[in-house]
Parts: C-alpha cells; structure tokens; sequence
C-alpha cells in the first residue's frame, strides 16, 4: 500500500535527486496540487528536468534557475517555456513516447499523477487519461499521487494498482477544465466542409481546438459515427448524448468511444464517470499503428498553423516561435491514409487572425514539417476543399490556390509558377 503523507509534509527537495527527470500526463491530466507545491519548492530543490507533453495549465512558472523544462511542444501555455528558443522542446510523435520511456532514451524518475479510489480490490484510477503514463509508472523511482476524489472514474486502461505508488497525497480540487470557445462564422463554414467529407458509419478522429469541436457540431444529421482518436472533447459527448455516436460499426472496439485523454468540461465528465461505453486507453494502444490499421472507414481531422502549396503542413511554429505540437498528427494521417475507405483531413484558417498573412504559403516560413507532402490528402478552409492525394505539384499548387484566401490568390499563382 502506498504511503499516505499529509500535504504541508510532502518535500520535493527531499525527494528529487540532481539530475532526475519529474514527469506527469499533458493536458486535463495534471495534478496541479502537485505541481503548484513542486513551483513553490523548486528554488529549494537540487537542479532537475521535467518533462510533459502538453500543458494547459500555469502551476510551473518560468524562470526557475534550477529547473529544465521539456515537452513536445510549446502549444497552448506551454509556449511559455519556449518564447526564448524551442531548444528543449522533444519532436515526436506521441505515439513514440512508450518506446523511448522502455528503451531508457526518455528517462522519468519521478512520476506525479492525480487519482480517485481506491475501489474495493485497492486500485486506484486516473479518471481523465493515462496517456504515457502506464509505461512511466514501472520504470519510476518514485510514484507520487494526488488523491482526488472529484475525478471521474473511467474505464480502461486507468485503473493503477496500489503497489506502485510510493506517496498519496490527499488534495480534492476541481479537475481542469477545458471549454471550446464559441466557433466563428469561418470555423463554422470549415466545419461545413469538413462534414461533407464524412459518412454515415465512418470512424473518426478529432484533434483539439476550436475547429475540432465546430466540426463535432456540424456532424448532428450523420448516423453511426464511430469515435477513436486522442482527445475527446465536448463536443463528442454531445453526440454521443445525440445518438449520433453509437460506436456500432467499428472494427474493433464495438459500442465503445476510445480516446486517451478527455479534454472538456464538466459535462464530459460526468458522461464519462463509470460509462463503459467511454474507454481511456494508453497511447501504445489509441495511437498504434496496428490497432488502427484495423479501421476500413476511419477519418482523421487535425489542425495546422501553415500549409504549403506543396501539400507540406506545419502544426508546431508560427513566426520562430514554437506554438504547436506534432502530438498525434502523424499517427492518425498515416492511418487515415492507408484505410481503405478513409481520408486525411487538415483544417484551418485561409489566414492569420488580423488576414495580414496568408496560412495557404508558397513556403513554410520556418521550414518545420509536421506531415510531410507525402502524407498529404485533404486540406480544408472555409473557402472550400483541396484533394491532394494523387495529384503532382503542380496541380496541388493550383487546387490549394483556390481554397486560399481571395487577397492572397494571385500572388500565390505568381509563386507557384516558379516552385513546379
């Protein structure tokens, strides 16, 4: 059983060594009582790394002189940490995250997690993902938890045994919340386009943003959609609650929503709160390439911060600065891409938010690749849809031009004739 210490007792200078790496899951996943007091010890603690893969919250301010921060990128708070270089940031995908935690290339000695339970066989269980986090827990020195009881409880992989902890720390606080913001009249006429492209009965995956959750929106006249994807937002729970995702026609994992992350609101959470029909997952499985090679009709959706005329998408920086993440991007693209039935979409904006800078561009400003032109197939504004799968760079160039906003078109058309 793990060891229960009260929560003005836990002292991280005690407990990291120099040169440890303390870790935790990205997003909703944070145990911010846990990483609130690891700030407010961290001027006291022997230098340290942490890693995380995505933050949504401040708990960990900047500046430490004795703290090395590290993620997979600088998307939503975390560009915080990488407004004066993206050094740091680890480019992979987080499909990829099991395999280096295993081979010992990323090392996390110190786990911290948040958790509710335990049941009656002393389990305990993460409630809102597991993310990488099942192949930290063994390979940790040490495992410190948040006990909080206003996690959900969900099925899955999130069930952890009491044996593997070390510290439980007793902190209740509402989880993290996530709200879209209100869709705009262009991330509505994106999400239009986007839901022309999906069949009844077809299986998707929606990444994270506002246009991830229009599109959610937009889907309420389909019938059997099928869910398997990272993140599952609110605006899956609401068509689940709809009727609309039944989950019926999968492949695999029949009947069953399967994400590993829930990144929402309360609402989703409640849905999620002891619903066998909602299913969190660990990344070696919701992100696997064998798992999803089993979908004949599966579509992912992802966003960008820039395309070229080429069909190369960049999802991780905009103006030098990293804002973004390669996340799953490239594992749900190559699985779209090889699905029989399937496709490949990247939505976004024609332009920047001041429609200063075209997002449609000749070249990717600062030659980041998130998806190589390769892995190119449907691009989306809400100027319409580009079909780029099978086509040459030339007629790329001319398909994209046209889903380019006005302003930019002609030129872009200029540029193009000298890029083929």
């Amino acid at each position: 059983m793990p060891q229960q210490i009260a929560p003005e007792a836990l002292d991280f200078a005690r407990l990291i060594r120099a040169g440890e790496t303390v870790g935790w899951a990205e997003a909703t996943a944070e145990p911010m009582f846990l990483t609130r007091l690891l700030d407010a010890q961290a001027a006291r603690c022997a230098p340290f790394r942490v890693f995380f893969p995505l933050t949504f919250s401040h708990t960990l301010g900047i500046g430490h002189p004795r703290v090395t921060v590290t993620a997979l990128g600088g998307a939503s708070a975390g560009r915080r940490f990488f407004a004066g270089g993206a050094g740091n940031v680890l480019p992979a995908n987080i499909s990829d995250l099991p395999g280096l935690i295993a081979t010992g290339q990323l090392v996390i000695d110190i786990v911290l997690l948040q958790l509710s339970g335990p049941d009656a066989a002393q389990r305990y269980n993460t409630g809102l993902g597991i993310e990488h986090l099942d192949a930290a827990i063994p390979r940790a020195r040490l495992v410190v938890a948040q006990l909080n009881p206003e996690l959900p409880w969900t099925e899955g992989d999130t069930m952890v045994e009491g044996k593997a902890i070390d510290l439980v720390v007793r902190a209740a606080e509402p989880p993290l919340e996530l709200p879209a913001r209100p869709p705009s009249p262009v991330d509505r006429a994106i999400a239009e386009h986007v839901a022309r492209l999906i069949s009844d009965r077809t299986t998707i995956e929606l990444g994270l943003g506002a246009i991830p959750e229009a599109v959610a929106g937009a889907l309420g006249g389909k019938r059997g959609l099928g869910v398997h994807s990272g993140a599952i937002g609110d605006g899956i729970a609401a068509l689940m609650a709809a009727g609309v995702v039944d989950n019926k026609h999968k492949e695999i994992d029949a009947g069953v929503t399967v994400g590993t992350m829930l990144m929402g609101t309360r609402r989703l959470y409640r849905l999620a709160d002891h619903n066998p029909a909602i299913r969190l997952r660990a990344t070696s499985y919701t992100h696997d390439a064998v798992v999803l090679g089993n979908f004949q009709r599966f579509v992912a959706i992802n966003g960008a911060l820039e395309v070229d005329l080429t069909g190369q998408v960049n999802a991780e920086t905009a103006g030098g600065r990293h804002i973004g993440v390669v996340g799953g991007q490239m594992d749900f693209v190559r699985a779209a891409n090889r699905s029989l039935e399937g496709h490949s979409i990247i939505a976004l904006q024609s332009t920047n938010r001041d429609r200063s800078r075209s997002r449609i561009a000749a070249h990717l400003a600062d030659g980041v690749v998130t998806t190589p032109r390769a892995e190119a197939d449907i691009v989306v504004t809400e100027h319409g849809i580009a079909e780029l799968r099978g086509r040459t760079l030339a007629e790329r160039a001319r398909t994209l031009i046209q889903v380019a906003d006005p302003a930019f078109r002609t030129e872009l058309a200029r540029t193009s004739e000298r890029l083929v």
